[in-house]
């Protein structure tokens, strides 16, 4: 490929490009976009894996066990609850809710998430069987927004890899299943606008063919680019089929100029459905990384900005982890107790006027 010769149709002297020109050139830049946001996910997405498996879960290992122990500490100090108020022990009821209810999750062994269910159970006022099934409603529902499928109920929604193979599965069927009706014939701008594709294909074909060629060097080159031709055909990229010709020197952006009107119109119709197609593969490949790490759904996202993501929540859990191991031996005494529940009431209504305000401006 020569990277300096660029696909797009350049403004001729004293003249302006047409809308359909124009429309081409933005096509032709943003489904470069969109490519290129692709490749950054499909970069970014292991590294983060990776770093997050080797910084980020021992973190939550240590997190964990702490955890469970606070849980044991508060509860025994409901049970006693001598000298707590009724505020102090909602406290520690919500407390409790929040910290058993993920290790009911996430506990290692089968004993320990049956612990921390019963002292869900006890403190929430619900059952965490229920409760977990309003919650995996709600994932279900997210996931068919963000994939137009449905999640069986047999799918395990905690574990991220059975997760992505079910929907990498289910998109695999779709793409190969016969429809269920015969479809509508195709209208006559789409049948013009695969012709289009057909004949860009066709010239190729008839310029790259290998065994035309004697030269063993220039064989093997063209063998290459039939195979990327062969592919784009296949797929629909008249994008790429158009790059390929101007690496095989068949246009020039001075006959891109120069393509009838009709002619531009049928590849802009190409080139609006492919760029439609890889903005759903990178909203597909987001929703995929927000699922399996369980993040926020509307949390804006970007690939250059997965790693500071991960950092700040290495430095938060630091934090929290090194909270938790100082608090935990206090908490013995009541009136540190009763101070501690004090504060955490306070930090609880923060979070809670914090969340109502992002509310009332719809974020």
């Amino acid at each position: 490929m020569t990277p300096s010769r660029t696909l797009a149709i350049a403004q001729p002297a004293a003249t302006r490009l047409s809308p359909a020109q124009k429309k081409f050139n933005s096509l032709v830049k943003r489904i470069a976009e969109q490519r290129a946001l692709l490749a950054q996910w499909e970069e970014a997405v292991p590294l983060f894996r990776e770093r997050r498996a080797r910084e980020l879960l021992p973190l939550l290992d240590d997190y964990r066990v702490l955890s469970v122990q606070m849980v044991r500490v508060l509860h025994a100090a409901a049970a006693n609850r001598k000298g707590l108020g009724k505020a102090d022990r909602d406290t520690i009821a919500a407390l409790i809710t929040d910290l058993a209810g993920a290790l009911a999750d996430s506990a290692p062994d089968e004993a320990l998430r049956a612990e921390m269910k019963q002292r869900y159970n006890e403190h929430a006022g619900s059952d965490f069987d229920e409760d977990g099934a309003d919650s995996d409603a709600m994932a279900r529902e997210m996931a068919r927004d963000l994939f137009g499928m449905d999640i069986p109920d047999d799918v395990d929604l905690n574990s991220p890899e059975e997760l992505m193979r079910h929907i990498a599965q289910e998109m695999q069927a779709d793409a190969q299943a016969p429809p269920d009706r015969p479809a509508k014939k195709p209208s006559k701008r789409a049948q013009q606008a695969t012709q289009s594709l057909r004949e860009v294909y066709r010239k190729l074909a008839s310029a790259l063919h290998p065994d035309r060629e004697g030269d063993p060097a220039e064989r093997a080159r063209k063998t290459a680019l039939m195979q990327r031709a062969n592919e784009a055909y296949a797929n629909n990229r008249l994008l790429d089929l158009l790059q390929l010709q101007l690496e095989a020197e068949q246009i020039d952006p001075g006959q891109l100029a120069n393509l009838s009107a009709e002619r531009l119109k049928h590849y802009n119709h190409v080139l609006a459905e492919q760029l439609d197609e890889l903005r759903h593969e990178v909203a597909a490949t987001e929703g995929a990384f927000v699922l399996e790490f369980n993040l926020p759904p509307l949390q804006p996202l970007k690939p250059a900005r997965l790693m500071d993501t991960l950092r700040h929540q290495i430095a938060q859990l630091t934090l929290d982890t090194h909270h938790l191991r100082q608090q935990l031996p206090l908490l013995d005494d009541l009136p540190t107790l009763k101070r501690w529940l004090k504060e955490q009431r306070a930090a609880m209504r923060a979070r809670q006027e914090e969340e109502d305000l992002l509310s009332l401006f719809g974020r």
